[in-house]
């Protein structure tokens, strides 16, 4: 979005020296407000509080001395991917592959029901895998390193893939998932089951979006049943913002202290 006012251009808080100690807008910052105000103004907090989170999530990663790659379900606008990128590239992890799994092609028809209405739209948030590449050359940030799984989670996300990258890839450092939907969600855990180690991180974006907040539905409801199932414990991590949370992948001991971490 360009030519946006200088209004909508700054973040949530900026703080002032007196009362009440951090800057609010007036009457007069809403006396020419638009639409597209709100929107630049959501979007630059928001991205503002996930770019955050790459840089302590890559700090980790560097201070823990955990090898392996980075892997992104569902990559609208390259936005968190060249995150990942540059964030990766600042604490010189040559190593690292980095992973972008998504249709290209937009959503896929929702049997969920989701409370987000462009959520219910089949091809709806669609970069093609052409301008995801494009996006990716002009970044310039490990362009060799990149690499597409193209189409919907349920049709490539198979047990070959995942013995695939078994035998020839490293484990997860880092997963980003931001798939939107359930029933997208459900094989993207399946998926990256047998590639989490101790340490992993997993970046969920749309933990409180898309049905109201519910813990019983979308990407939330996915991740419980995936824990209940799965081989690893999920230590809460970072909050961010107001929709999504980290969590660090570890393997339970036989016994451990009593306490609430």
């Amino acid at each position: 979005m360009t030519g946006l006012s200088p209004k909508a251009s700054f973040p949530l808080a900026r703080p002032q020296l007196d009362e009440p100690w951090v800057k609010l807008p007036d009457h007069s910052a809403f006396e020419t407000w638009s639409k597209q105000d709100e929107v630049a103004y959501n979007q630059a907090n928001r991205q503002i509080e996930k770019y955050r989170f790459f840089v302590k999530a890559f700090d980790f990663i560097q201070d823990c001395k955990l090898v392996g790659d980075y892997h992104e379900f569902g990559c609208h606008r390259v936005r968190t991917f060249r995150m990942a990128l540059s964030e990766a590239r600042r604490h010189f992890l040559d190593h690292m592959k980095f992973w972008a799994f998504d249709s290209f092609a937009g959503l896929p028809e929702s049997t969920s029901n989701p409370s987000h209405p462009l959520w219910n739209t089949a091809g709806a948030l669609t970069t093609s895998e052409e301008e995801f590449r494009a996006v990716v050359e002009r970044h310039g940030v490990y362009v060799d390193r990149v690499h597409t799984i193209k189409g919907f989670y349920d049709q490539v996300l198979t047990p070959e893939r995942v013995n695939k990258f078994l035998d020839n890839e490293a484990k997860i450092a880092l997963a980003c998932i931001d798939c939107d939907l359930y029933e997208s969600a459900v094989p993207v855990f399946n998926f990256i089951e047998p590639l989490l180690q101790e340490g992993s991180l997993l970046y969920l974006d749309d933990l409180f979006v898309g049905y109201k907040g519910s813990p019983h539905r979308g990407v939330a409801r996915a991740f419980l049943e995936f824990q209940a199932r799965s081989r690893f414990k999920f230590a809460r991590h970072m909050d961010v913002g107001w929709w999504g949370r980290s969590y660090i992948a570890y393997l339970p001991q036989a016994k451990v202290a009593d306490g609430v971490l």
